[in-house]
């Protein structure tokens, strides 16, 4: 934090944009939709916002108030020296507008948006009854081997949980354990690896929800979560209560992230007239959801 911002709030301190920006600059701010960033004093972006009325939006910041609104507003405020703005044909162009220049500049003060090539793909590869899974961030999709198969990108803080999830249920299924104590310390524990191996062991059962699984990673259907559910069921009745709390919590978890990662990417492939199981770059997901949200808002 700033040396001149991180007692603030223990002061009733006045509001300094009037003062550092000037008063002239927000009387001749135009009532146009646009694209405004909040720099520092070596010109360095901290934040970036959009709006359909800039000179409303932008005059609205000279209120803030140290003791009445949110630390974060009032910390960037207090470390902005100057403003500048582009303005836009329309709303939804200054939210198109908004979204690239946060993907690219990524401001300190931004939270949505941010870091889109954080988000990972997951490159898959059979290993007999095995499935061999790491994750691989960037920007750019990344290149397979002929017998690895790619999926993604998915949400980075899901994934890895949902990951976990499916290798502590598998491992939980397998080794009919009623006690947590009696699995393995590093599968109990939420480490998240970047290479992990899920185990769906033998049978035609474990084949058929390995087979399946794939399917899910596509966003076609949940049923190798489903299939897996059965047996799990009457195997978490023999359980003790904090490990069936742990295996549902898991489930959960697994059931959540299918509709924020697999079937999300799939119904965006769909709509741009791709094939469904393409993977897809964090910067395309992030413009085809907002040209998804934009359409349906009319």
């Amino acid at each position: 934090m700033d040396k001149n911002t991180e007692q603030l709030l223990l002061f009733d301190l006045p509001n300094p944009l009037t003062k550092t920006v000037g008063r002239a600059f927000f009387l001749g701010l135009p009532e146009q939709p646009g694209v405004y960033q909040f720099r520092d004093e070596e010109k360095k972006i901290l934040y970036i916002g959009k709006s359909k009325n800039l000179k409303q939006r932008l005059n609205s910041y000279r209120s803030i108030k140290a003791e009445k609104a949110d630390k974060r507003l009032v910390r960037l405020v207090n470390a902005t020296a100057a403003i500048t703005f582009e303005t836009c044909s329309s709303e939804k162009a200054a939210l198109r507008r908004e979204n690239k220049l946060i993907r690219k500049y990524n401001p300190r003060y931004n939270r949505a948006q941010v870091y889109p090539n954080k988000n990972p793909y997951l490159i898959c590869r059979y290993e007999g009854h095995r499935f061999s899974i790491r994750r691989q961030s960037g920007e750019e999709i990344p290149q397979v081997k002929g017998d690895e198969m790619l999926f993604g990108s998915f949400p980075a803080g899901m994934t890895p949980r949902a990951l976990r999830a499916w290798q502590r249920l598998l491992l939980v299924l397998q080794s009919k354990s009623k006690d947590g104590f009696a699995l393995p310390d590093n599968v109990m524990e939420n480490q998240y690896y970047k290479q992990l191996t899920l185990s769906f062991g033998r049978g035609w059962l474990n084949t058929w929800i390995q087979k399946h699984f794939l399917s899910y990673l596509e966003g076609k259907h949940r049923l190798a979560l489903w299939a897996l559910s059965a047996p799990l069921l009457i195997t978490l009745m023999s359980m003790d209560r904090p490990l069936r709390r742990l295996c549902w919590q898991d489930w959960k978890f697994a059931y959540r992230f299918f509709a924020a990662g697999p079937r999300r990417n799939r119904k965006l492939n769909k709509s741009r007239g791709f094939r469904p199981d393409n993977p897809i770059s964090p910067a395309n997901v992030s413009d085809w959801q907002l040209d998804r949200r934009l359409s349906t808002t009319g």
